[in-house]
């Protein structure tokens, strides 16, 4: 039994000594290549119900196209002049917030231009649906969640440092119908 164990252990030491490893110089190249296909993005939506959003873009080249999949994160940061006449500390309470997907897909290799895209995701709003048919309960806000499935087109601008100015509008299945986006990308 022993000299089974001893024979393995020299044996998977051999084979872990002869095992080819990447150098860390290596690993620092790969580890950048990955860094510069990622970026950040942030949005604002100047819509009925405005929202702002941060996402996290990386890029792909397909077939004939290019492909941007960046994850969304969203809320209605902007504070609510209604809620500050009524009452003061409910100035900066979110009532709106989501996460979604959204597919891009550029026909430049510099991704400007013109381009089209999909979202996937889901979308939150607290509100009050106010369903009591005799009027007598006190409000009784909630969240509802909705799906936030959509389509759209924008055109994209590139500026220096391969940043960009994006305008997008979508329309689908959400809480409000169509939406237009006014997006930096960096």
């Amino acid at each position: 039994m022993k000299i089974t164990l001893i024979v393995f252990l020299i044996f998977f030491l051999s084979v872990s000594i002869s095992a080819e490893e990447s150098t860390l110089q290596e690993k620092i190249e790969v580890t950048k290549k990955d860094w510069e296909n990622f970026k950040f993005e942030f949005y604002i939506s100047p819509g009925v119900m405005p929202d702002v959003g941060i996402g996290f873009p990386q890029r792909n080249k397909l077939q004939k196209s290019f492909q941007e999949g960046t994850l969304i994160l969203h809320a209605d940061l902007i504070p609510s002049v209604w809620e500050l006449r009524h009452n003061a500390e409910d100035f900066y309470k979110i009532y709106l917030w989501g996460i979604k997907y959204r597919s891009t897909y550029f026909y430049k290799l510099d991704y400007s231009g013109f381009n089209w895209f999909f979202n996937l995701g889901f979308s939150s709003i607290y509100i009050d649906l106010g369903l009591d048919p005799g009027g007598s309960s006190p409000s009784n806000p909630s969240w509802l969640v909705f799906p936030d499935l959509a389509v759209g087109c924008g055109y994209s601008w590139k500026l220096n440092n391969d940043h960009y100015f994006r305008i997008s509008a979508d329309v689908g299945l959400k809480i409000l119908i169509s939406n237009i986006y006014i997006s930096y990308v960096w």
